[in-house]
């Protein structure tokens, strides 16, 4: 710990930006904490279960995927490490610090708001993410994902159900929730309770496998 506020009342704060949380916000939660207590310390174990169940679907490795909030960068350096050509995109600049630090240029990082980016992608992989974004901004973070995606681009993501504190972020989305913002955009092929979650998150994630109209 850096500073004298946790992350939690940092995020109580209300520190706002045009998405709800802007880059002073998580700036600020970096400043505090050595370790922000979304981090993992390494990537989630959702990853290889949502890449088992989309190798049926074609996304074997080599094509361009993006993971949105890649923080520290522990899940778009694996997803490099298996094959795929990841672009870490964050707007924070502690965060992009940080996983240049650990993972160096295997990965290429971008500092960026992911909603006014104009890169297209093969896929993302979406992992606390869309649950850090305060619910009035979700509509306007899936159409950003649907205009990021390339036509049958894959979005892959990893979302709460269930938070310890949901006046958040994180904040909860109920599965069917998150099927009536998507399916304007994107054909929802996988909406499922995690099977291996962190043992932190054990019982309060599921997944969704979804491809761009």
């Amino acid at each position: 710990m850096r500073g004298t506020r946790s992350s939690r009342s940092l995020w109580q704060a209300g520190l706002h930006g045009h998405t709800g949380h802007g880059p002073a916000f998580w700036q600020a939660i970096y400043d505090a904490e050595t370790r922000p207590g979304w981090d993992m310390d390494g990537p989630t174990p959702l990853l290889n279960e949502l890449l088992d169940m989309v190798r049926t679907l074609g996304l074997d490795p080599g094509p361009e995927l993006a993971v949105p909030g890649c923080g520290f960068g522990h899940d778009a350096a694996e997803l490099a490490r298996k094959g795929f050509r990841v672009t870490g995109v964050d707007f924070t600049e502690a965060a992009l610090e940080g996983a240049r630090t650990r993972y160096g240029d295997l990965v290429t990082w971008r500092r960026e708001d992911w909603f006014e980016g104009a890169t297209t992608f093969d896929a993302l992989f979406d992992d606390t993410c869309f649950v850090a974004m305060p619910p009035e901004a979700r509509p306007a973070y899936v159409a950003a994902c649907a205009r990021r995606l390339r036509p049958g681009g894959l979005w892959l993501g990893a979302f709460f159900h269930t938070v310890k504190d949901p006046s958040g972020p994180p904040y909860p989305i109920a599965p069917e929730s998150l099927r009536g913002l998507a399916e304007k955009d994107f054909q929802i092929l996988h909406l499922a309770p995690a099977e291996h979650s962190h043992p932190r998150r054990a019982g309060r994630e599921f997944l969704l496998v979804a491809r761009r109209n």
